[in-house]
């Protein structure tokens, strides 16, 4: 089963999601997903301006585990309480802390901060969206974080008192101080919100003295903090970004890029070379024994025989590259786990692809909420096609996995525009409305569409997305879904 999304990462950037579940129970899983571009042809994107380079250098990969369905409860509570299972894998660490033990217990140490990190702001998130917040649930919801804490830096300093290599203590430490800025910070965003609706001074107390308690807690133990004078903001800041990508890269997949079927293309090169050296020596041969050594002929006839010889080499050196690439991808990605095994590949793929070439549905959907109805041939547009082949081999993650309840992997694909603004118009434009005799100079946003369809091969079959990424010189105004059927 898919799962995909797409959201606005950044002015120019968008984000597409796609997350494919149930990875793990077969032996070999292989998901293809196409990925079309539809630009106008007044933004001089084409084969000849936006050559691979360009568009790979605008477009990010990054496969990561699926996270698991947790709530907040389960980090503490239930048969699944993640902080119990975390001080056994501790002990187990202690008890035998090879450089194997060591990589599987960092990884579910920076697992369970990250898992904890995203429900607290979920939870946060949740409350701020309520009309009304009781003083029993936020009463409640800070016990919980109390709890949890408590739980968790007794784990911290198990680790610390124990004789694991420094390098591990290190590790959690990192983890430590951003589960405290986390924590800081969303509570600070709670806090603000509920001066902001004039909430009882108990419920306000109880946040401050978290924050507090927090900000004693990272001078205790010598992590920074904004309440520091001795540390410069940006200072903080950054090493705060640094933690956050440090803890969270828990979850994303290494990789290593290699161009797909070089090895053929050498071969091929090295195939062309021999043939026009055959052709070059088998003139030399010829017009030696017809007008012998040290001739002006055979002279000319081996001048002329490695011009042909060079001229040769490289058009089958073409030929055989240009028919070659229709069996290969641009470029292979071996996926490996933290323990360096290699468990998956990723191939991509990138072309301008002409309209008249496009299959019946992917025309079809493009078609659907034209403004002007005609024929996709006169659309005046140039169509990317990003392919990308992603093979896994689940039984290669052993019992790697961070968490034992990953069930899928989530495929991510930044998407960068800022190429596309340079022949765009001026962000806004003027125009007049009459009404009622009376004159209006008015002011209107000039956009431009970016139509995204992706096609996915999946077990149940074929299916299609649909998005419209809506943008102008300034960057990118809204993302809407587009309903196919």
């Amino acid at each position: 089963m898919i799962k995909s999304k797409i959201e606005i990462h950044d002015k120019f950037s968008v984000v597409i999601d796609i997350t494919y579940d149930k990875l793990f129970k077969k032996k070999i899983s292989e998901y293809t997903t196409i990925t079309y571009l539809f630009i106008s042809d007044s933004l001089n994107i084409n084969d000849k301006t936006y050559p691979g380079t360009k568009f790979y250098n605008d477009v990010r990969l990054f496969l990561k585990y699926d996270i698991p369905n947790y709530a907040l409860d389960d980090i503490n509570s239930g048969d699944i309480a993640l902080v119990k299972i975390l001080k056994t894998n501790a002990e187990l660490f202690i008890k035998n802390n090879s450089d194997k033990n060591r990589t599987q217990f960092t990884d579910q140490m920076k697992m369970f901060v990250s898992t904890f990190s995203g429900l607290l702001r979920e939870e946060i998130f949740s409350l701020i969206k309520r009309k009304e917040i009781p003083d029993e649930d936020i009463s409640r919801f800070l016990d919980k974080i109390n709890a949890i804490l408590l739980d968790f830096r007794t784990i911290i300093n198990t680790i610390k008192e124990s004789s694991v290599k420094e390098k591990s203590k290190t590790v959690v430490l990192y983890a430590d101080e951003h589960l405290s800025n986390v924590i800081e910070l969303q509570l600070t965003k709670l806090l603000i919100y509920l001066q902001n609706k004039n909430y009882k001074a108990d419920s306000l107390e109880a946040i401050v003295s978290i924050i507090d308690s927090e900000q004693k807690y990272k001078k205790q133990k010598h992590y920074n903090s904004p309440k520091d004078k001795n540390v410069k903001p940006e200072d903080f800041l950054f090493k705060r970004n640094q933690l956050k990508k440090y803890i969270e890269n828990v979850f994303f997949l290494h990789q290593e890029i290699r161009k797909d079927g070089a090895l053929l293309e050498q071969t091929l090169l090295a195939l062309a070379a021999g043939m026009a050296m055959v052709f070059s020596t088998g003139i030399a041969f010829y017009y030696q024994q017809i007008y012998g050594n040290f001739t002006t002929p055979f002279f000319i006839a081996l001048v002329v025989g490695y011009m042909l010889k060079d001229r040769i080499k490289g058009f089958f050196g073409l030929l055989f590259i240009r028919r070659s690439n229709s069996l290969f991808y641009n470029y292979k990605i071996n996926i490996t786990s933290s323990l360096g095994k290699k468990i998956g590949v990723i191939k991509e793929n990138f072309v301008f692809v002409p309209l008249k070439k496009l299959g019946a549905k992917v025309k079809k959907y493009r078609q659907i909420d034209l403004v002007v109805k005609r024929d996709i041939e006169s659309l005046d547009e140039h169509v990317i096609q990003y392919k990308k082949k992603i093979t896994i081999y689940p039984k290669k993650f052993d019992s790697d996995l961070p968490d034992e309840k990953i069930v899928g992997l989530t495929d991510i694909t930044r998407l960068n525009f800022h190429r596309f603004i340079q022949y765009m118009d001026d962000p806004t434009k003027d125009y007049i409305l009459i009404k009622k005799g009376e004159v209006y100079n008015k002011v209107a946003d000039k956009i431009y569409h970016i139509n995204i369809i992706q096609k996915y091969y999946t077990e149940e079959g074929i299916e299609f997305n649909r998005y419209c990424v809506k943008m102008n010189r300034n960057g990118i105004k809204r993302v809407e879904k587009v309903e196919l059927e």
